[in-house]
C-alpha cells in the first residue's frame, strides 16, 4: 500500500506508497469540487450492450511496475468486454493536484486511486459515486472480502464510495544475514517492544564514536507512529472522532517510546537530522545493509527483493495485550459525475475479483483484498517462504480500523504532522505536542 518509499497507499507514500501533505491549494480544489459536482449528474452512459465502443479513463500513481499491472489488467478487461476500452492515466509525481483539478473541472477520469485517507474527505464533499447499488445488483460477497477495508468507505452505512483493491497491514522487515552474523535470535510473532529494543541494541554497531550500523531504520510518517500506538492499545481521536486522544496515556507513552528509538542512549534508529547527513532514506540504508530492520507496509518486499541478503517479516512489536494493527488500502473510486456509471462499476468489479485480484497482486506492492487470493499465497514474491501467508494474514484478520475523518488533511496531514515533527526532532515535549494538536485540531474535527 506509496512512493511510500514512494509509500503507495496515499499517492502515497506517487509513485509507490512517500505520505505527501495535502496543500491548502488543494484544499481549495476539493471545495470548489463539492460546488461543481453539485450540480453535476451521471449522464446516461453508452454501454457495452448497445455495441458501440465506450472508452472510460482510469487515473492511478505507481512506480513503473505498477503501470505494467494496470496494462496486464486494461488488456484482460477488454478481451472480457470487447466494447469497452480503458485508457490508462499515469500520473506521476504529486497525484492528487491534478487528479482535483479534474474533478474540479468537470473532467475527472471515470475510475481512479484514492488512499484510504482520502476517501471520506472527498465523500463528504460529494465529488463521488455510490457503488453500493451496483454491487447490490451484481450479488457482490462482501464477507469475502477484508472487513477493516469496507467500514471505512461507507458499506457499514449501506454506502460504498471507493473499493479497495489492495491492503496490507504494517509489519517489521528484518535482515535475516544481519540477525545471524550477531547472532540475535530472529523476531517472534509475538514479540514485544522489551524484544525489539535488546535486538535492536545488540544490532547497532558504532565505531570510532560513528554509528556504521543501525538496529532500525525509524519511518515517522502517520502510518508508523499510529501503529506504535495501536500496539500499545492507545488510541488517535476519540470514539465519536470529535476530539483528539492523544493525550491517552497510552498513547503518550508509545509516542515517547517511538521518539526515544532515536534519542534514548545514543538511538538505535537514526534522528531526522542524522539522515540528512547521511544524505540518504531509511530504504537506502536497510538495502545497503547498513540498519537490520525497517517497518512498513508489504511494499517493503518489493523494495527488498533484490537486496543481496535474506529477509524475513513479522508483526510490528506489541506493548500491551489489546495489541491491534491497522489496515492501510488503496481504493478504486468515481465521480459523481462521470458519464460512464456501469462501466466504471465493471472496472472496479474486474480489478477486485479473483482473477483480477490475481493480477494486481503480483508486483507485491500490497496484498489482496479477497480473502481467498490472500490465502492462495499467489502475490509471494519468487523465493519468499509461505510461512509468510499466516504471518500476513493473521494481521489482518486481527485489524482494527484508523479513525479516517473528513477533516483529515488539515488534522492529521498538516496540523498533528507539523508538531509531531517538533517531538521527533526533540524540541517538544509530548505533553506540550498533544495538548497543541488538541487545542487546534478539535475545532477543525466537528466542523460540517
Amino acid at each position: 500500500m506509496n512512493g511510500r518509499a514512494l509509500t503507495r497507499f496515499d499517492q502515497k507514500r506517487g509513485g509507490l506508497w512517500v505520505r505527501k501533505t495535502i496543500k491548502m491549494t488543494v484544499c481549495f480544489l476539493i471545495l470548489l469540487t463539492m460546488i461543481i459536482s453539485s450540480a453535476c449528474s451521471p449522464k446516461s452512459s453508452e454501454t457495452s450492450s448497445s455495441g458501440k465502443k465506450v472508452e472510460i479513463r482510469f487515473a492511478f500513481w505507481g512506480v513503473p511496475e505498477e503501470k505494467e499491472v494496470q496494462e496486464k489488467l486494461k488488456n484482460r478487461f477488454e478481451e472480457l468486454h470487447p466494447n469497452i476500452t480503458v485508457k490508462l492515466e499515469h500520473i506521476t509525481g504529486d497525484y492528487y493536484p491534478p487528479l482535483l483539478t479534474q474533478i474540479a473541472g468537470g473532467n475527472a477520469p471515470d475510475v481512479f486511486y484514492i488512499g484510504e485517507a482520502m476517501v471520506s474527505s472527498l465523500a463528504d464533499k460529494g465529488v463521488l459515486m455510490d457503488l453500493m447499488p451496483y454491487a447490490k445488483k451484481d450479488n457482490v460477497d462482501f464477507n469475502a472480502y477484508f472487513e477493516e477495508i469496507l467500514k471505512p468507505v461507507g458499506v457499514d452505512e449501506n454506502k460504498m464510495w471507493a473499493f479497495p483493491k489492495d491492503t496490507t497491514p504494517y509489519m517489521m522487515y528484518y535482515n535475516k544475514d544481519l540477525f545471524d552474523k550477531a547472532g540475535v535470535e530472529y523476531p517472534t510473532e509475538d514479540w514485544t517492544w522489551k524484544e525489539f529494543e535488546e535486538k535492536a541494541k545488540a544490532l547497532t554497531i558504532t565505531e570510532n564514536g560513528k554509528k556504521t550500523q543501525y538496529g532500525f531504520a525509524q519511518d515517522l510518517g502517520w502510518t508508523a507512529y499510529m501503529t506504535a500506538i495501536y500496539r500499545n492499545g492507545g488510541n488517535i481521536l476519540s470514539e465519536d472522532h470529535k476530539s483528539f486522544a492523544l493525550d491517552d496515556p497510552k498513547t503518550m507513552e508509545a509516542l515517547e517510546w517511538f521518539k526515544d528509538l532515536m534519542y534514548k542512549d545514543g538511538g538505535v534508529s537514526p534522528s531526522p537530522e542524522g539522515l540528512k547527513s547521511l544524505g540518504v532514506g531509511q530504504q537506502d540504508l536497510f538495502n545497503s545493509q547498513k540498519a537490520a530492520m525497517i517497518s512498513g507496509g508489504r511494499w517493503i518486499s518489493f523494495f527488498i527483493k533484490d537486496v543481496k541478503a535474506k529477509w524475513g517479516v513479522v508483526p510490528f512489536p506489541k506493548n500491551s495485550d489489546d495489541a491491534a494493527s491497522p489496515l492501510l488500502f488503496v481504493t478504486l473510486a468515481a465521480p459523481k459525475a462521470t458519464k460512464h456509471p456501469k462501466e466504471a462499476w465493471e472496472f472496479i468489479k474486474f480489478v477486485t475479483s479473483e482473477e483480477g485480484q490475481k493480477i494486481n497482486a503480483s508486483t507485491g506492492l500490497g496484498m489482496p483484498v479477497l480473502k481467498s487470493v490472500t490465502e492462495s499465497g499467489e502475490w509471494l514474491q519468487a523465493g519468499e517462504p509461505k510461512e509468510h501467508i499466516d504471518i500476513y494474514t493473521n494481521q489482518m484478520n486481527q485489524a482494527r480500523n484508523l479513525p479516517f475523518h473528513p477533516q483529515w488533511g488539515k488534522t492529521i496531514d498538516e496540523l498533528a504532522a507539523r508538531e509531531l515533527d517538533k517531538f521527533f526532532r526533540n524540541k517538544a515535549t509530548v505533553e506540550a505536542t498533544v495538548k497543541k494538536i488538541a487545542e487546534e485540531g478539535n475545532p477543525e474535527l466537528n466542523k460540517n
